[in-house]
């Protein structure tokens, strides 16, 4: 399966700027007989607080990117907010099929609340998983990957772990180290798209990469805006068989003494 990466320079509130950009690199992509293309966290907005300005886009992009799933034949991943009654947003992700159906649409659930995120955006409840190509996949956004308990929960179903994110510079040495991490504890493939460029303040260096099960860094984006390829072959249940950790996990026994600790 041939893996497209959307490693954009997001213009920050700019919907019909980052539309443009979008649909030319998935024409691209779709040119070379990519299965699929990921973009950004937020990808047609940037990492915005506006939620009563933004959010009415949301709608409108997912249309959008389901006809040009269908039109140009292959899947498409994308961030986008949805407005709900509260007046607060939710931050979620998409990834649609060339069939134009959803394959899966994923809420952020631990909004960054360093970043005052929660304040605006709910956590979500659930974990997504979908099926492209055969392959099982969820999503995760972002601050997520500070979290491994989700990346165990989500890769009990899935294979590829995807990582849509707005990951900011100053810690970027953060954003390798725990992809990483998340790939070889859980003996999945992840993948994180991260944005380059500045909105407002706030400076993204890029790095997106994929990382197989055993760790290795099938492709690595340095600090341009580009469009990357991977190309995952190897399933998961080989590298599993051969070593088996994750048969070890102790899910319940976890859940139990999480709840001792409550007060």
């Amino acid at each position: 399966m041939k893996l497209a990466i959307a490693q954009t320079d997001i213009a920050f509130e700019n919907y019909a700027e980052n539309q443009n950009t979008a649909k030319a690199w998935i024409e691209k992509a779709a040119e070379a007989k990519a299965d699929a293309i990921f973009f950004p966290e937020m990808s047609f907005t940037g990492f915005s607080m506006h939620v009563s300005q933004i959010a009415p886009y949301g709608a409108d992009a997912v249309h959008a990117m389901r006809q040009l799933a269908k039109k140009q034949h292959i899947a498409i991943g994308f961030g986008y907010v949805a407005k709900v009654a509260d007046g607060r947003g939710q931050n979620r992700y998409q990834v649609v099929l060339p069939s134009g159906e959803i394959c899966l649409d994923y809420q952020k659930i631990h909004p960054f609340s360093y970043g005052k995120e929660d304040q605006y955006y709910e956590k979500g409840s659930r974990i997504a998983v979908g099926n492209l190509c055969g392959v099982p996949l969820s999503a995760l956004i972002c601050y997520d990957l500070r979290f491994p308990e989700v990346f165990r929960l989500a890769a009990q179903e899935a294979s590829i772990l995807l990582v849509p994110a707005n990951w900011l510079a100053q810690r970027s040495s953060h954003w390798n180290t725990l992809l990483r991490a998340r790939a070889i504890e859980n003996q999945v493939y992840v993948l994180g798209i991260n944005c380059v460029g500045r909105q407002n303040t706030l400076k993204f260096l890029g790095q997106s990469a994929c990382y197989d099960p055993e760790g290795n860094c099938l492709v690595q984006c340095d600090q341009n805006a580009s469009l990357s390829y991977v190309t995952i072959e190897t399933p998961v249940s080989q590298f599993r068989s051969t070593f088996p950790t994750t048969e070890d996990a102790r899910l319940s026994w976890y859940a139990a003494a999480y709840q001792q600790l409550e007060p």
